[in-house]
């Protein structure tokens, strides 16, 4: 049987989160969408720089000799301590049919013999499918910082709340990108491998020192007017976590 462990195999197929809208919380409308597979572990303390040694040194050169075309690194800022999460293009499951990057470019021995190395740095891991909405992102380019707030939202609620967003929420962070608050942004929908109703709005900055300045709403619509849209999203979704990551642009390519 063929196997995709997270992070070893990197499925052949990244956050925005974003980069990263399937199954049953995808909109029924049709919209156009990029998918991920994006692959979470939490590392043993001790085992941090090992890890980050083999994913320079032997992953990633395996993964572009297997075709693999892109790949996003973020290691956890704020929430879970020692976790990094990778994001490659997942273009459809036809991919799952083949065996994996490794195992391509090293050969079974050799994927496992490295796959070995890998498991030895590693406390938990996990993945999941996610859909970026491409018509109600902005593009941020390699931006360094992303602060990602995961959503529930009510059940059969999604086409209300994507239309919410496109009126009312994607001109203000527009607006904002404009003026230099932020790098960009990105709406995306968890699908297989997630809860259920999960979706996530990321907010990109070129630097940490931006946070600072808040809800870049506020900043683009006035105190007033942000509180009034937000308060509009909260009756379609509820927010259960807010997480800051940097991109790591050795780890991603």
């Amino acid at each position: 049987m063929r196997t995709y462990p997270l992070l070893l195999a990197a499925a052949a197929t990244v956050v925005s989160f974003a980069a990263p809208l399937i199954a049953a919380t995808q909109p029924t409308t049709a919209v156009p969408n990029t998918r991920f597979l994006v692959q979470t572990v939490r590392l043993k303390p001790e085992m941090v720089r090992e890890w980050v040694q083999l994913q320079q040194s032997e992953v990633i050169p395996a993964q572009k000799k297997a075709g693999v075309t892109s790949r996003t690194t973020v290691v956890t800022q704020v929430g879970n301590a020692f976790e990094y999460a990778i994001l490659t293009p997942f273009p459809s499951w036809a991919a799952m049919d083949s065996d994996a990057p490794l195992v391509r470019a090293l050969g079974a021995d050799g994927a496992a013999q490295l796959n070995t190395k890998l498991r030895k740095c590693i406390f938990t891991q996990s993945s999941y499918i996610t859909s970026r909405v491409d018509s109600l992102s902005i593009d941020a380019g390699q931006a360094a910082v992303w602060r990602i707030q995961v959503r529930r939202v009510i059940p059969g609620k999604m086409p209300e709340y994507m239309a919410y967003y496109k009126a009312e929420v994607l001109p203000g962070l527009q607006k904002a990108k404009a003026d230099g608050k932020i790098a960009g942004s990105s709406i995306a929908i968890r699908g297989v491998g997630a809860p259920t109703g999960e979706f996530t709005t990321v907010t990109f900055y070129s630097k940490f020192a931006d946070l600072d300045a808040g809800d870049p709403l506020v900043g683009a619509l006035g105190r007033e007017a942000a509180a009034a849209v937000n308060a509009k999203g909260l009756q379609l979704a509820t927010n259960t976590q807010v997480i800051v990551r940097r991109r790591i642009a050795d780890l991603s390519f």
